[in-house]
């Protein structure tokens, strides 16, 4: 019984300290008219949700909050997100993003290990293939 009280006590801890390193953030934009709202994230998760106000509402919760920098900016053509994990302290970092935008929006997302979920989307979806020539991986040595 002791054992399992300390095992409790440790899942409890652990829990507490995960609540304790995720923030979530609203940012609300009005809009006029068609826009582009552009996306930039790693290691995240973006879920993409259509309606009919004339604003975008994006929701960043991020696990390891002190691991990102995030950057935002409106005008006249559209709305820029940018969220970028530290260097360092970035690499256990996580992310999910929920956007919610007026029907007439055109969506950029420029994802690196992200996974995407849209909703309420009506129109035709391209994804450009893989290029393999784009990625440089180090080598063993570090050359």
């Amino acid at each position: 019984m002791q054992k399992l009280n300390t095992l409790w006590q440790v899942v409890n801890a652990a829990s507490e300290i995960t609540s304790l390193t995720r923030h979530t953030q609203t940012y609300y934009f009005s809009t006029l008219g068609p826009i582009t709202f552009y996306l930039q994230a790693e290691n995240a998760d973006v879920r993409v949700m259509r309606w009919q106000q004339p604003k975008v509402e994006v929701t960043a919760t991020l696990q390891a909050a002190f691991g990102w920098r995030v950057a935002t900016d409106q005008d006249d053509a559209g709305v820029y997100v940018v969220a970028k994990r530290k260097a360092v302290l970035g690499r256990m970092s996580t992310g999910l993003f929920n956007i919610v935008v007026p029907e007439d929006t055109y969506l950029v997302l420029k994802l690196n290990d992200g996974r995407v979920i849209l909703e309420h989307i009506t129109g035709t979806l391209q994804v450009p293939p893989f290029n393999a020539e784009s990625i440089y991986p180090l080598l063993p040595s570090g050359q």
